[in-house]
């Protein structure tokens, strides 16, 4: 999953780290723009095809 910059809004930034648990991924970015650092935390079934056509 790529992510956009919450400071300048660069956009397709790609994860730098990734962590696993269990059904959980937590992804860690750098802004290749500005240098910005987060992370994201996202629950996995939440972004599984049948999640997404049930919505």
């Amino acid at each position: 999953m790529t992510d956009s910059c919450p400071v300048c809004v660069h956009r397709g930034i790609a994860p730098a780290a990734e962590r696993r648990h269990g059904e959980n991924v937590v992804h860690g970015y750098r802004c290749p723009a500005c240098g910005h650092t987060w992370a994201t935390a996202r629950h996995l079934p939440a972004y599984t095809p049948t999640r997404r056509s049930a919505a």
